[in-house]
């Protein structure tokens, strides 16, 4: 499931000391600005001035720091937002730009103290909720990213980001009718922000609004013609409409502008699989593992192909491969126990199917080809009651 936030690096600013000669008007204006080289440049002459008192250098060397990091400068961020804190320990705006900082670097224990710090010493800095609350998004802990997100809100009503990713908290956890209305807001605030247009195109695709949601993912692209994720959105919802030559090329350029990036593959080998086009397929497949050899949805997906052209030896060690790289991917173990009775391992295959229904009890199609491999190894008391309740839960099955 996709899961994005957004991180705001936002400057503090810092304002002009009476008695201050040595700044100038225009280094103040460089130091709150969004400019980063600019930035550096100000918030540098009031950090070296004698004339700067200690808190004005800490939250000089804070806007620097956002600076460094806004120029891909990390290192020099970090040690700028230490310096920062141990001037001042209550500097919210280091706390919380030092947070972002080990997030980004994968911290993710050092990143929710700074940010737990930033609300102590704070608790009215709206953008340290915000930030714990895209650090419990990004952490899959949508449940307790939505309060942070809150409590942004009713510090300060009007920052778009804040209100998308607060959607994107519902729309993780299903409720897509209040991702959309706070996607709505966030376009209401900011009717350039591309991002929420593409999230809301993925909640209208989740609620089955596919014309709606290709018109927001239209849009996310007018705005910005590089985001490659779009592509792949629009092109589920093309397929989902049965457009499956604009799929296709919506896919075809998200791999020309990211052809590292394996999703693309593997969705295009899903429309080729559906196509029946097997060797296709498999061509795609076999490029995703290339490019990522521990996605495990491109071993299923190719299992399946393989499967289907006959070839069980080679479905089932793609099966055994996702199941190694990840044991809760859905539908693996009724795929492999499906291979395995075509096989003719039928005690290996009850044990799949057994194991794909400790997952999901109202599997009917695994249910019914358990009974079939059990019918098939002479068990036919336990194969016919497990045909009878499959059909109990889905009439049509094995049909």
């Amino acid at each position: 499931m996709q899961r994005r936030a957004w991180f705001a690096f936002g400057v503090l600013a810092i304002g002009l000391p009476g008695s201050a000669e040595a700044q100038t008007d225009q280094q103040f204006r460089q130091c709150n600005g969004t400019d980063p080289a600019l930035a550096i440049i100000g918030c540098t002459a009031v950090i070296e001035s004698r004339d700067s008192l200690a808190p004005l250098r800490s939250r000089a060397l804070a806007n620097r720091a956002i600076a460094y990091m806004n120029r891909g400068q990390p290192e020099r961020a970090l040690a700028d937002f230490d310096r920062a804190i141990m001037i001042d320990a209550k500097n919210s705006v280091a706390l919380v730009g030092r947070g972002n900082y080990f997030q980004t670097q994968g911290n993710a224990e050092r990143a929710l103290a700074d940010y737990n710090q930033a609300i102590s010493v704070n608790a009215k800095d709206a953008s340290a909720f915000s930030q714990r609350g895209n650090f419990y998004l990004l952490q899959g802990e949508p449940e307790r990213a939505i309060p942070d997100y809150d409590q942004s809100i009713t510090l300060d009503p009007k920052i778009a980001p804040t209100y998308a990713n607060r959607g994107e908290a519902y729309r993780v956890q299903g409720d897509n009718d209040r991702a959309i209305q706070n996607f709505d807001a966030a376009i209401k605030l900011d009717p350039k922000f591309a991002y929420a247009y593409a999230d809301r195109g993925l909640a209208l695709t989740d609620k089955g609004e596919l014309d709606r949601a290709i018109a927001d993912f239209d849009q996310a692209l007018k705005l910005d013609p590089k985001l490659v994720q779009v592509y792949s959105n629009r092109a589920m919802a093309y397929e989902g409409r049965g457009a499956h030559d604009k799929a296709l090329a919506d896919l075809a350029e998200a791999i020309r502008l990211e052809p590292n990036d394996p999703v693309p593959y593997i969705s295009r080998g899903d429309i080729y699989q559906g196509q029946n086009n097997l060797d296709r397929a498999i061509e795609d497949y076999s490029h995703a593992i290339g490019v990522n050899a521990k996605f495990a949805d491109a071993y299923n997906n190719r299992g399946t192909a393989y499967a289907k052209k006959g070839d069980l030896d080679k479905a089932i060690a793609d099966y055994d491969a996702a199941i190694r790289i990840d044991p809760k991917i859905p539908n693996v173990y009724g795929n492999r126990g499906l291979a395995l009775v075509k096989a003719g391992q039928f005690a290996r295959a009850v044990a799949d199917f057994d194991q794909a229904l400790a997952g999901n009890p109202k599997d009917a199609l695994s249910m019914y080809n358990r009974g079939v491999a059990k019918q098939k190894m002479g068990n036919s008391v336990g194969g016919d009651i497990d045909v009878i309740n499959a059909r109990g839960i889905d009439p049509s099955v094995g049909m």
